[in-house]
């Protein structure tokens, strides 16, 4: 009877304890707080929370699985991705990881470019198609860079510091796995991080060497890990950790206003006629402040109203119609670089348009196309200049950060002050190929102006880009924390026990290779059918005419019961489609089935701009988020794995004193008495019980009761 008691609980330990070794998190303790994961940890716990489960029949929509993960680990994830797909589940993956896209079923690539230019499906169809095909892949990005017609940095000889080159030096790292090691960091370089997951690289950039930096600059952050030394700190004028956090909260803060361009546009406004002769100043054309913004929502184009039961509605300003402006100042008007007077813009104009358009309309303006430059070179030129920053996604708000420091190295003279020190932990993440190329010359932009680069990376791409490789290893947890190996890409690759060194060697020597695909012709089943056959209604998820965001009128078939990846240039409509507008319909469906009493404390969502969604079955979200999780909140609370212990221990389990080892078994009131008068026979004994038991409340009468019996 024990035994088939405890095979469940075992089961359901041993599966989910496998279910993260297969996800590339086996160094992961379940004691650790959740809080302290990031976001593609929690995406991978969820994920093998999913597979505990055993779901059929359902569409799971995940959001880049590979983040994290070491190109070694990948192909685990897509072996439980296809698990998932086997049991009669239908996968929705955004993704960018060429591991992944060869491994789907079926690849959606939406484009050609970002934004307003982007929103439309330039490719569906296998990933042979894809690489194969260039006339049904002729609009697809994605196609050119994996099949090696494009190149993500084009081939450069690596540059190596000098023996006497400068440089910081870490001594005696020791923080959580670290193995005291002694690590030097080349300046003026891209010097990138590189080691499996768990293997302690954010221990030694973040936690000891970024921490113990601020610290010495009188800029403490948090206590740095533990080190001996941090030499060479003399040797850099700033330090800045570039992350995917928001930017800030405020929907008045824009990317305009955060490079500094907002500032040379209000200038240029105030120099109009019109504006001189009303007497209006830069402040004038301000939001923020000042007598020019709209005096019924403040400036901030919309009105907050608040409902007692509902969610709270904002609604379009009607006296300025969402402009923020006064009408009086939206009637005075710039000229573009062309003088055509059907070209004359307002600022409330100005700020709608792209930053590609500004340049554009603002040309001939020196000063002007300095300031918004920056924007296009991170690859932002899609974004509106008006644009809320907390609307950005967490790669937009990275480069918007990486805009606003090549704006403010533009008016700094080279190694001025020692250069800044960049440290950045995974850049390229929601990056696609043409997004990593932009994203790689705007580094060597600032590397160009005596800046310096540190960054933890996953990536292939950049890792063969970069000059100096920092290697950590060789596993995650307590089988990591050492220093494998150091030097450019090449003396990397040649290393024989390094996992990036084989990643690389094998990235260099079958880039554009894909795996054996087998065709299956219409009509005959698939030879390899899964354990579980689903009879779905209809064979296809139908997305007809979808408009959500910048969606250009798509329609989309997505099979069931397959791998279908999702990929295309950051902005292009990846996240819209699968999140806004397919998993927010599965949501809202599901909400809508339940009766009037339980939707009013659950709010469904707005239904999405489009047509018609056929064929959606029961969804499921494992998307890349922070846990918000208290202290009491683990690895092994998210995984249940402490559920199952909790059990295993309180129901199962054999209680024992903690002093003396001897077994605590339950005992009658007449064993209790015999055992007493056998053990202490000839002595006085005081035998104490609870009065109150599981019961609130303070008992004052019966303390006064106890007390007068002198037992206080």
């Amino acid at each position: 009877a024990l035994d088939q008691a405890l095979d469940p609980l075992l089961d359901g330990i041993r599966s989910r304890l496998r279910y993260l070794c297969e996800v590339g998190l086996g160094y992961l303790t379940l004691d650790r707080q959740s809080r302290t994961l990031s976001g593609g940890e929690v995406q991978r716990i969820n994920l093998t929370t999913a597979l505990g489960t055993s779901l059929v029949n359902t569409l799971f929509v995940l959001d880049e699985p590979s983040i994290g993960l070491h190109p070694r680990d990948i192909d685990r994830v897509v072996g439980v991705l296809e698990r998932l797909r086997d049991q009669g589940n239908s996968l929705l993956v955004v993704e960018h990881d060429p591991q992944v896209m060869l491994a789907a079923d079926r690849v959606l690539d939406i484009g050609p470019g970002p934004g307003e230019n982007g929103g439309e499906l330039v490719f569906a169809g296998a990933p042979a198609q894809l690489l194969g095909d260039e006339g049904a892949a002729s609009r697809s990005l994605t196609a050119d860079y994996l099949a090696g017609r494009r190149l993500v940095s084009e081939p450069r000889a690596p540059s190596p510091p000098a023996a006497d080159a400068a440089a910081i030096r870490i001594l005696g790292a020791r923080a959580h796995n670290l193995k005291g090691i002694d690590v030097e960091v080349p300046l003026q370089r891209l010097v990138v991080v590189t080691g499996v997951s768990g293997s302690g690289k954010s221990t030694l950039v973040q936690d000891v060497l970024y921490n113990a930096l601020r610290q010495i600059k009188g800029e403490p952050v948090e206590q740095p890990g533990e080190h001996t030394a941090v030499e060479g700190h003399e040797r850099i004028g700033e330090l800045l950790l570039l992350d995917q956090s928001s930017i800030g909260r405020s929907s008045r803060s824009n990317p305009a206003s955060y490079i500094g361009a907002l500032d040379v546009i209000r200038k240029r406004f105030a120099r109009t006629a019109l504006a001189k002769e009303r007497g209006y100043t830069a402040g004038t054309f301000s939001f923020n402040s000042g007598n020019g913004r709209c005096p019924t929502c403040g400036g901030n184009g919309f009105e907050h109203v608040e409902m007692q039961f509902l969610a709270d509605v904002y609604l379009r300003c009607p006296d300025c119609d969402g402009s923020r402006y006064r009408a009086s100042v939206l009637e005075v008007e710039i000229e573009g670089c062309t003088g055509d007077q059907t070209g004359r813009r307002s600022i409330a104009g100005v700020l709608a348009m792209t930053a590609t358009e500004a340049l554009a309309f603002f040309g001939g303006d020196k000063e002007l196309k300095r300031a918004l430059e920056p924007l296009q070179a991170v690859g932002l030129g899609y974004l509106r200049l008006g644009q809320p920053v907390p609307t950005l996604s967490g790669g937009e708000a990275q480069r918007l950060k990486l805009a606003g420091q090549l704006a403010h190295s533009v008016s700094q003279r080279k190694g001025a002050r020692g250069g800044t020190l960049f440290v950045l932990d995974e850049p390229t993440t929601g990056l696609h190929f043409a997004d990593i190329e932009v994203l790689l010359r705007a580094f060597r932009r600032l590397i160009a102006a005596g800046h310096s680069f540190l960054v933890i990376e996953h990536n292939l791409d950049v890792i063969a880009a970069a000059d100096w490789l920092i290697d950590l290893g060789p596993e995650g947890g307590d089988g990591g924390g050492e220093l494998i190996c150091v030097g450019t890409p090449d003396a990397v690759a040649e290393h024989p026990t390094s996992h990036t060194g084989r990643a690389l060697r094998k990235h260099r020597a079958a880039d554009s290779q894909i795996p054996e695909v087998i065709e299956v012709p219409e009509g005959v089943a698939d030879a390899r059918p899964p354990p579980y056959l689903p009879t779905p209604a209809s064979p296809a998820i139908e997305i007809l005419h979808a408009r959500e965001h910048n969606l250009q009128d798509l329609s989309v078939s997505i099979p069931r019961g397959k791998l279908s990846v999702i990929t295309g240039v950051s902005g292009s409509g990846k996240s819209t489609l699968a999140f806004d507008i397919l998993f927010a319909e599965g949501q809202r469906r599901y909400l809508e089935s339940l009766n009037a009493y339980a939707r009013q404390f659950v709010q469904p969502a707005a239904r999405a701009d489009v047509d018609a969604i056929r064929g959606i079955p029961p969804t499921v979200a494992i998307e890349q988020r922070t846990s918000r999780g208290g202290a009491k909140s683990t690895v092994g609370t998210l995984t249940e794995i402490h559920h199952f212990l909790r059990l295993l221990y309180v129901k199962l389990g054999i209680q024992q004193c903690p002093d003396c080892g001897i077994e605590i078994r339950p005992q009658s009131r007449e064993t209790i008495l015999e055992r007493i008068q056998a053990e202490h026979a000839g002595r006085r004994v005081a035998l104490l019980a609870p009065l109150v038991i599981a019961r609130k409340g303070i008992y004052n009468e019966l303390a006064a009761w106890a007390a007068r019996k002198g037992w206080f």
